[in-house]
């Protein structure tokens, strides 16, 4: 009998699946970590942190299935759009956190990038925009503020392509992950831009030559790999992609106009293109089926799950102490509590807008989040619900 395990690197979490040739899930596991948030604005993870939590919950699932490392014929893992990417020296050792998705410090990088390359020009190779979301506006930020940094730095890799290296010692880079760096790759032709690259000072020697399908086999696990996850030396690891598109393909969106909405630390509401359909007002990258020739389109606000999580940790430590003692989800029972409030939170509003400024499709710097409408009678289930009411909204 042959085995296939998932690993998805979130943002808050990491989660690893193990399913039979069906799909069916034989077992699952999970692990919380957070993000660092130097200042408003910023967000930041350590790419070791990703890296444990798919040792540990691989380790996890097959000694919860029983299952023998020798009949998992293939694993994959897709993960959170990884911003900057991850900076590593000559030994492919991290030199900073990695900047994440959520990061928008790199707001002088976009008016340098405006004033000498131009939005135009970038939106007309690219198919994306210019805002401290996009990759290489990140990467430039550490160009100019961390000069250091970056004389040291050889290799930029992706979450999922760090993780991969760590366990088969092969660098790759899959198409996904690729454009939604944005200024560096040509969506039209699906490779990297040499001349963006050149105008933005960007080394093309930082990215592999080949990128890769998703599907693609990009490395076998090592006997390093194979004592840290429980798996077999040699078990091939697929190169995986982001995991906005990766879920959108789990809910079988797989043809020209099918729409998917993802709901996690954000959210993305993407559609498939089989023919460019590009919008400034969207995201847009390669899809993780015909990686080729198919392209995701997404919108969708930074802060979704990432606000509930805030409300969790910062207003519902009692909730959180109850489920621990009653070994359930702390959300279930702000769940229970949120249910006794009618819907429109009695006039409570809040718009979930909680870094600083917001991507596709507002692309606005100064966007923040908001509570509308408080009053002394309104209660804290009536602050959650509004919260989760916002999101929906959203």
């Amino acid at each position: 009998m042959a085995y296939l395990i998932g690993a998805d690197i979130g943002t808050l979490g990491t989660k690893s699946v193990l399913v039979d040739l069906e799909g069916r899930i034989l077992a699952s596991a999970s692990k919380e970590y957070g993000v660092i948030t130097p200042k408003p604005g910023w967000a930041e993870q350590h790419p070791d942190t990703w890296f444990e939590a798919v040792c540990k919950t691989i380790r996890s699932v097959l000694k919860i299935s029983n299952v023998e490392p020798g009949d998992v014929a293939g694993v994959c893992i897709s993960s959170l759009y990884g911003g900057s990417g991850v900076f590593c020296d000559e030994n492919v050792e991290p030199l900073r956190p990695c900047l994440i998705w959520a990061d928008r410090r790199a707001t002088e990088e976009c008016e340098w990038v405006k004033k000498n390359v131009g939005e135009g020009e970038i939106f007309k190779v690219t198919g994306n925009v210019v805002d401290p979301y996009y990759g290489y506006t990140k990467m430039l930020y550490v160009k100019f503020k961390e000069p250091k940094v970056w004389k040291k730095t050889k290799f930029v890799m992706t979450p999922n392509a760090y993780c991969i290296y760590k366990l088969t010692g092969s660098v790759s880079t899959d198409f996904s992950s690729a454009g939604n760096y944005g200024g560096i790759f040509d969506i039209h032709k699906r490779c990297w831009s040499d001349k963006l690259m050149d105008e933005l000072g960007i080394p093309r020697e930082f990215f592999p030559d080949k990128l890769s399908m998703a599907k693609d086999v990009v490395g076998e696990v090592t006997n390093e790999g194979a004592s840290l996850t429980g798996l077999k030396r040699g078990t091939p690891v697929m190169a995986g992609g982001i995991d906005a598109p990766v879920s959108a393909l789990s809910s079988g969106a797989i043809n020209d106009g099918d729409l998917s909405c993802m709901l996690g630390t954000s959210m993305c509401n993407g559609f498939v293109n089989e023919e460019l359909r590009l919008s400034p007002k969207l995201v847009n990258y390669p899809y993780v089926v015909q990686d080729q020739k198919m392209l995701y389109s997404f919108a969708g606000i930074v802060t979704a799950g990432y606000c509930i999580r805030w409300f969790r940790d910062q207003l519902g430590k009692q909730e959180a102490a109850l489920a621990s003692q009653l070994n359930i989800s702390s959300y279930s029972i702000l769940d229970l509590e949120a249910e006794k409030v009618p819907p429109g939170s009695e006039g409570l509003i809040f718009l979930p807008h909680m870094m600083v400024g917001e991507r596709a499709p507002y692309w606005d710097d100064h966007v923040r989040g908001i509570i509308a409408g408080l009053t002394v009678y309104h209660t804290k289930a009536h602050i959650f619900r509004a919260f989760l009411e916002g999101v929906a909204y959203a």
